[in-house]
């Protein structure tokens, strides 16, 4: 998109294909005429992407007669939301023309590089924008784009294609605000996911044959500059980050982990919220928001474990191979309806639109407001402006004492105390993962791989009660199967469960106390 200066803020947005006419519709009632272009767009890199390795998109775009050049940098992005230098000049054709990009751009690509530049993917999309101005002189372009993102043929590879539709805002003037209050007008109603990655990063991994993975939780770089907001909101961006990675996979791929790995980045996020809680209060529509998005992954997790954990392991001793395939066929129906009924629930929950306002939150620093309105108290205000560092040593320790207790009085414990100390390993083991960056130390790191064992052994037990509550609805057909699974799953819990749990916690004992407090 044309934008006179060098750094283009805009939000990138996917939108269902099947959404496309009911957006242009609604745009239509707004009564501001739509420009309509086809785009085709080749993209510009070394055989070996060292442009893309950099974080440079370089592309000769052809916009009806006219040849555009644009060179793109990595820039800064979370939510949709990107900022990045960008320098786009006339071309004088459909190649390249260095002389024409000014002399900042071109110090970005030695020339050794630029002798080296060949096409490697293409764009080839139709564009229908339109021009929206707001109050206080805030100018928006919005651009539904519809095509393909695609791999010319090439020896010893045929080409291949992946389809692309999407919205970008492109700030002209005014705030970034104004971006998410544009796009929650529109996210639930459209279905609309932020969107991080760019059609040059789709065309590189076109370009490797690189799939979709699911994405985990990433090690956070905490700054020891950082105030208790600063690093409030580079946690709570972390795992909406992770989240936001995994969502397309559970509304649409196959792979269990995503919705494994979609499930640990709200539950981080949950344990960040509450480690904060007294200094950034988090609105309680977003809470009930994040409440609703947990308790829809849930079961198609808990059924994702039984059939890809728990049954594995029973089946090669079940002795009869009929009743065996009843229970697989009964198990694998009740997975695929869980699953089936977690999306449902998912996109009734509206997560783009959650996300999106999340983010519009912590763009807005809305911590620095109570969820009433009014500002934050002075005292809560003086915490928010704090060393990070130090209260972070200090939440830590808290957590620790909490833990200790607990682990201590282990062996006594009945089952829902167990339960709650898993809980509370849980969000210590969190605790120590955003600030292990921050505190470091090798103590704390085999604290952290004790939390870890423990919350995993732990987890593995509270696992297999889930299970047998999942058997309980078997069908009638398939109980000599069912009843097989749980008395495997009895003697598991009744000899080496145990052994595990008490070995863990002791280990986990032994790593604490040597933590200084």
């Amino acid at each position: 998109m044309n934008n006179p200066s060098p750094v283009e803020v805009e939000l990138k947005l996917a939108l269902p294909p099947q959404q496309a006419t009911r957006f242009i519709k609604l745009m239509a009632r707004r009564r501001i005429p739509a420009v309509e272009q086809a785009l085709l767009t080749r993209y510009y890199d070394t055989p070996d992407f060292a442009l893309s390795e950099q974080g440079i998109a370089l592309r000769v775009r052809r916009v009806g007669r006219r040849w555009l050049q644009t060179l793109k940098t990595e820039g800064e992005r979370s939510g949709g939301l990107s900022r990045r230098a960008e320098y786009e000049v006339a071309s004088g054709g459909s190649t390249l023309d260095w002389s024409r990009f000014p002399a900042e751009a071109q110090a970005r690509v030695p020339q050794a590089l630029r002798a080296q530049l060949i096409p490697v993917f293409e764009t080839d999309f139709t564009r229908t924008s339109w021009l929206l101005a707001g109050e206080h002189g805030t100018a928006i372009e919005v651009a539904l784009d519809i095509g393909e993102v695609r791999v010319p043929k090439r020896k010893g590879a045929a080409a291949h294609s992946q389809p692309l539709c999407e919205i970008e805002l492109e700030l002209n003037s005014g705030q970034p605000d104004a971006l998410f209050a544009l796009a929650l007008d529109w996210a639930a109603q459209l279905d609309l996911l932020p969107l991080d990655i760019s059609k040059a990063e789709r065309g590189v991994r076109l370009a490797h044959r690189l799939d979709a993975e699911p994405v985990k939780s990433l090690p956070l770089a905490l700054d020891q500059s950082l105030s208790v907001e600063a690093g409030f909101a580079a946690i709570c961006q972390a795992c909406l980050t992770q989240f936001q990675a995994n969502l397309p996979g559970v509304l649409d791929a196959d792979d269990i982990e995503y919705v494994h790995q979609a499930r640990v980045a709200l539950r981080r996020l949950r344990a960040a919220l509450r480690l904060f809680r007294r200094v950034c209060e988090v609105p309680p529509d977003l809470l009930q928001s994040l409440r609703a998005l947990v308790a829809a992954l849930g079961p198609a997790r808990d059924w994702d474990v039984l059939c890809s954990e728990w049954v594995p392991a029973v089946g090669a001793h079940c002795p009869d191979a009929a009743d065996w395939q009843r229970g697989l066929d009964a198990w694998q129906a009740q997975r695929a309806e869980a699953r089936a009924s977690m999306r449902t629930t998912l996109l009734q929950a509206h997560p783009g639109a959650w996300l999106l306002a999340f983010q519009r939150w912590l763009l807005q620093r809305g911590w620095r407001r109570r969820p009433a309105g009014d500002a934050a108290p002075e005292a809560q205000r003086f915490g928010q402006l704090s060393p990070l560092a130090p209260w972070a040593r200090q939440a830590l320790h808290k957590g620790r004492r909490q833990v200790l207790r607990g682990a201590e009085a282990f062996a006594g414990m009945d089952a829902e105390q167990r339960h709650r100390l898993r809980i509370a390993i849980k969000r210590q083991r969190y605790a120590v993962e955003f600030f292990q960056g921050l505190i470091g130390g090798r103590r704390l790191a085999r604290a952290q791989s004790a939390l870890r064992n423990a919350q995993d052994s732990l987890g593995r037990s509270n696992d297999a009660q889930v299970a047998n509550h999942l058997l309980d609805t078997t069908p009638a057909s398939a109980q000599a199967a069912a009843m097989f699974v749980r008395g495997w799953l009895a003697a598991l819990q009744a000899e080496a469960a145990p052994r595990e749990n008490e070995q863990s916690v002791q280990a986990l004992l032994r790593a604490l106390r040597k933590l200084k407090p």
